[in-house]
């Protein structure tokens, strides 16, 4: 499935090249594919640097930055998205870099995490048993 993937986007790239270069032609799409990688690394540059800024004050207040961090590799994403060249992947980049969409695909993502973990110990069970100290400084 993963596989299918990566030759899915690939095609649809091409195919998404080719209807566009014949309606505004082919110097008006290589100049609309430069201006997007240029744009789309000074804003992931800039967002990225603000999310690495909450996660630290987030642990300066000894705080788990766990939505920092998701923000953080939804940023990633789309900065791997946005400098691979193509319109579909520029858009899908263009979409993790605004907050709002990026906040409802990281609300989604845990809570599909939250369905797929697996509690075994729902009750609060003790239990009980020996220890013995040991010291691993004396030679035996």
């Amino acid at each position: 499935m993963f596989f299918l993937f990566f030759i899915a986007i690939p095609i649809m790239e091409v195919i998404l090249f080719i209807t566009v270069g014949k309606h505004i032609g082919l110097w008006n799409t290589i100049l609309i594919i430069i201006v997007t990688g240029i744009i789309g690394a000074i804003l992931v540059k800039s967002q990225g640097i603000s999310i690495i800024n909450k996660a630290m004050e987030e642990l300066k207040s000894n705080k788990m930055p766990i939505l920092s961090i998701f923000e953080g590799i939804a940023i990633l994403v789309a900065g791997a998205f946005l400098l691979t060249p193509g319109f579909l992947t520029d858009t899908l980049g263009g979409l993790l870099l605004i907050p709002k969409t990026r906040n409802i695909l990281i609300e989604y993502i845990i809570s599909f995490l939250k369905k797929r973990a697996n509690f075994k110990d729902k009750e609060n069970k003790i239990f009980e048993g020996d220890y013995e100290e040991v010291d691993d400084t004396k030679k035996k």
